[in-house]
């Protein structure tokens, strides 16, 4: 291959020098569901938009990166082991996200900051429907264009149903149903009925309505169903049927039931009506739909012209996925826009019940900056108690009346001054082996009571160079042989405030782990020295309060308060 210079400047329109084009996650070698490599579909579409394209790719495995310099006839100087390195050495034009989808929220948010001028993502095209606004926003912010990868809305055969439909073939009250077999999920495969759906029927869903069969299956890093039947309906009374994951009967692919005809698309595009059926002729395509895609993206970019493909119109088909994972969990109809931002099937735990003994279970709250989280905390130990908690304003002192019918007293709160009143009777109420439970913020209170950090065993550290509270998903792991009788080990957290760099004042036993990007801190745990005495760091958000393993978690740490005495107490 003949020299080249390195790139230092993007393509812009008009400019004589080819585009550049990388591919992040190339791939490996195509075999089963999740060895495809889906990056090569990607690098062959490019090529069949424009020729000249200099292709480049990006991935941590150096054997498929050299599979696929091989395969486009790359230099070693077009293959990167990250995009830390790429980035570093050029600047591409477009960017091929087509690693797990776990990835794709960063990898695209990243390539937005990076000033590409388009982006290709593959379907699903986020884990979670809170990353696919944010990617939306940042493309949006950067003046990117983001196309997400239905590319069957190229294929003449699709085009021409959406005529057929427009022009009333079938006429009026749709019904639509789809399959996708061979053990395949929503996310990975049904997606693309979602999208073609919306592509035909021109519009997006109101709701959603699904049952799902769940073991606890993951595919490509995420949980997925075994089995799924989702119900859609879409404006002027149209609706859709999905069937995910039995083998198909024989027969067609997408069937559309109208008031006057039934039109087939299958192998051949058809439809049946009192007079008879008429198949119709499809001419084959010029270009592939990935190819069909590339040029599409490369003919908006620096634009705002519509394209097929333009996540403006492709996301909702993940969303609606999502939606469908979280009207099994509820056992609901859900509404689109869907208002949970976490991914339903990670969060998928049993809800426990937590008895407590006689008396009132208190709750010394603030509002937390207007975050949710109290009232999500309220809200939850209703449901795992079948009784309302009492909830005090943290604003005002805490009297003896507040106390005393408690069974335990639960804090959530920031404010930093105390009184001598609420600290007498704190200090009484955990020297007699009485439960206190600390949640979320009340580890930046009090920062100057000694006694209150040797309960809570770590303390926020104010000021520059303190603690720090990143707000991202995290893993949460229970720490094992420590009697936590989780009903789970693992459990995904969508995204919330989890602590780092807190000051540690005494030994604690450590329940819970959370991991982040940073690493993995303490999630929840107990003072040894006084083991009434517990803490559960996770819930900034109303949201994830409605995380099954929240509450679990939650109910273990409580019952843990509640039946071990102080070390020393007789």
């Amino acid at each position: 291959m003949p020299d080249r210079p390195a790139i230092t400047v993007r393509g812009e329109p008009g400019r004589a020098t080819p585009p550049v084009a990388a591919v992040l996650g190339c791939g490996k070698a195509r075999e089963g569901k999740v060895g495809w490599a889906i990056g090569h579909a990607h690098a062959e579409g490019w090529r069949a938009a424009d020729p000249t394209v200099r292709l480049v790719g990006v991935d941590p495995s150096a054997e498929n990166l050299a599979s696929f310099g091989r395969a486009f006839g790359l230099d070693a100087e077009d293959l990167y082991p990250s995009t830390e390195a790429m980035y570093a050495a050029i600047a591409p034009d477009f960017v091929s996200v087509c690693t797990w989808p776990g990835l794709h929220a960063g990898l695209v948010i990243e390539a937005a900051r990076q000033g590409v001028r388009g982006i290709v993502c593959e379907k699903p095209m986020a884990s979670d429907v809170g990353e696919i606004r944010r990617m939306v926003e940042a493309c949006a912010g950067a003046g990117v264009r983001l196309a997400i990868v239905h590319q069957r809305r190229y294929d003449p055969k699709f085009q021409a149903a959406r005529e057929l439909i427009r022009d009333g073939a079938i006429g009026d009250g749709l019904v639509l149903e789809a399959r996708v077999a061979n053990d395949w999920d929503m996310l990975e495969w049904t997606v693309h009925w979602f999208d073609m759906v919306g592509f035909l029927f021109d519009a997006a869903p109101l709701s959603v309505l699904a049952g799902i069969a769940h073991t606890g299956q993951r595919r490509y890093g995420h949980a997925i169903e075994d089995r799924s039947i989702a119900f859609l309906e879409y404006p002027g009374g149209r609706q859709a049927i999905f069937v995910t994951g039995p083998e198909n009967p024989p027969g067609d692919d997408i069937v559309i039931r109208g008031s006057v005809g039934i039109l087939r698309i299958g192998s051949r595009l058809s439809v049946l009506t009192d007079q008879g059926a008429t198949v119709y002729p499809v001419e084959p395509p010029q270009i592939s739909a990935f190819g069909a895609l590339m040029t599409d993206t490369l003919r908006v970019a620096g634009t705002a012209d519509p394209m097929l493909c333009g996540v403006e119109a492709c996301a909702v088909a993940t969303e609606v996925a999502f939606a469908a994972h979280e009207s099994a969990r509820t056992m609901q109809t859900v509404a689109l826009p869907l208002m949970t931002e976490f991914a339903p099937l990670e969060i998928v735990q049993g809800r426990p019940r937590l008895e407590l003994p006689a008396g009132r279970i208190v709750v010394v709250a603030d509002d937390h900056f207007g975050s949710g989280g109290p009232e999500g905390l309220v809200e939850s130990l209703e449901t795992l108690t079948g009784r309302p908690p009492h909830v005090i304003d943290a604003a005002r002192p805490l009297a003896p009346a507040d106390v005393a019918d408690a069974a335990i007293i639960v804090v959530y709160h920031t404010q930093a001054a105390r009184d001598p009143g609420t600290e007498a009777l704190l200090t009484a109420w955990v020297e007699a082996g009485r439960p206190l439970v600390l949640v979320h913020g009340v580890l930046g209170a009090w920062p100057t009571w000694q006694a209150y950090g040797r309960w809570a065993c770590r303390v926020w550290v104010w000021g520059e160079g303190g603690s720090r509270h990143a707000m991202e998903p995290a893993e949460l792991r229970v720490v094992p042989d420590h009697g936590f009788g989780s009903l789970w080990a693992v459990a995904m957290l969508p995204r919330d405030e989890v602590y780092t760099h807190l000051l540690a004042t005494t030994e604690a036993l450590d329940l819970v782990t959370a991991t982040i990007t940073e690493g993995t801190v303490p999630a929840a745990w107990t003072a040894v020295a006084y083991p009434n005495v517990g803490s559960w760091t996770p819930g900034h958000r109303y949201d994830s309060w409605q995380v099954p393993a929240m509450q679990d978690g939650l109910a273990h740490l409580i019952r843990a308060c509640v039946v071990r005495p102080p070390a020393g107490a007789p």
